[in-house]
């Protein structure tokens, strides 16, 4: 019966101790505690419950890889798309139930194209999962942070304010900035760097218009020069003819539907 559950080693051995403190009870109160028929059964209970705890264990290490693969992404290890925003969703709702701030980070690596292009899609993938430790490394639990698609990533920062989130911004580019990526022992690391919008949840926001809010403000980052930070501003929003002129900077925005 226990077989069917995937417990953890603790439950386990929790409750096959509690079976085994009643059943030496009720032998001891009947006193054939030290039978043979009681021993060779005992034995017999001890192989099928290694057998249990084997099988639970395998089913919990199956159910863990099959989530893993379906909400980290494979390179980098972070939210994937779908995972990503099914967490933001539910935490923007919270910070709408307790009024407080909530902001978004839209970070796209500059000129990602030119280093598959110069040294191999596999020195993308290094520097990617790089950005991804070096990113990782500066937030807090608390933070959201995954992969949009190809070299743009996400940040959802609950209980940040915008200035908040302009110093985190800031703090991210010099830590990109400073980050070497060993391509090859023979070669000089690669030098990186990023452009990042922020958008600041206002009321009558949804995750999507925070999102675009976000796209933006990145837009207008690329185009100033790249390597910056741009905080969205509503008279400098770009056209969808003006973006698609900057290479490597297409970002999808997802709609109400596609959340």
């Amino acid at each position: 019966m226990l077989t069917i559950f995937p417990l953890t080693m603790r439950e386990s051995l929790s409750l096959m101790t509690i079976t085994l403190a009643c059943h030496l009870w009720v032998d001891s109160f009947s006193g054939a505690m030290t039978s043979p028929d009681n021993i060779a059964s005992y034995w017999l209970q001890t192989v099928i419950a290694l057998m249990v705890v084997w099988s639970q264990l395998s089913q919990l290490h199956m159910i863990l890889r099959l989530y893993r693969q379906a909400t980290l992404d494979p390179l980098t290890g972070i939210y994937n798309r779908r995972m990503l925003l099914q967490l933001a969703m539910r935490a923007l709702a919270v910070s709408e139930e307790r009024h407080s701030p909530f902001s978004v980070l839209l970070l796209d690596l500059d000129k990602f194209k030119r280093i598959n292009d110069k040294w191999g899609h596999y020195a993308g993938d290094v520097v990617l999962q790089s950005f991804t430790r070096t990113v990782q490394e500066s937030l807090r639990k608390s933070d959201i942070f995954g992969r949009f698609g190809g070299e743009e990533f996400i940040i959802f920062l609950p209980k940040c304010s915008g200035e908040v989130t302009a110093q985190i911004a800031n703090r991210l580019l010099e830590e990109v900035e400073r980050m070497d990526v060993p391509i090859d022992e023979s070669q000089t690391p690669l030098k990186v760097t990023a452009s990042i919008g922020i958008s600041t949840f206002q009321p009558g926001d949804t995750l999507s218009s925070l999102i675009e809010r976000a796209d933006s403000a990145l837009y207008q980052a690329k185009a100033e020069g790249r390597n910056c930070v741009r905080a969205y501003q509503p008279g400098k929003q770009a056209d969808v003819d003006a973006r698609q002129s900057v290479s490597g900077d297409n970002i999808d925005i997802p709609t109400e539907a596609s959340l």
